[in-house]
């Protein structure tokens, strides 16, 4: 019985752990360059808002960013 409790338990984990690794395989990192000459990474290409006229993307910390598109002189993947 605690053999199967055991087996269950590590199938979890490997399952958990093949779907975070595909979840970080998914993801593309970009740099985008500022007028100010800041260079940017962001986890996933920048999403523009033509609404607003702004990027957004998430930085490596996760945090949430936006930039106005004037002040964005380039996009690249990495």
């Amino acid at each position: 019985m605690l053999l199967e409790d055991d087996m269950k338990k590590g199938a979890v984990v490997g399952i958990f752990l093949f779907a975070l690794m595909a979840l970080v395989a998914c993801s593309t990192p970009y740099r985008m360059m500022l007028k100010d000459g800041t260079e940017v990474q962001t986890l996933d290409e920048p999403e523009f808002d033509k609404d607003t006229g702004f990027y957004e993307y998430q930085a490596p910390d996760g945090k949430h960013v936006r930039v106005n598109k004037e002040q964005v002189v380039e996009i690249k993947e990495m």
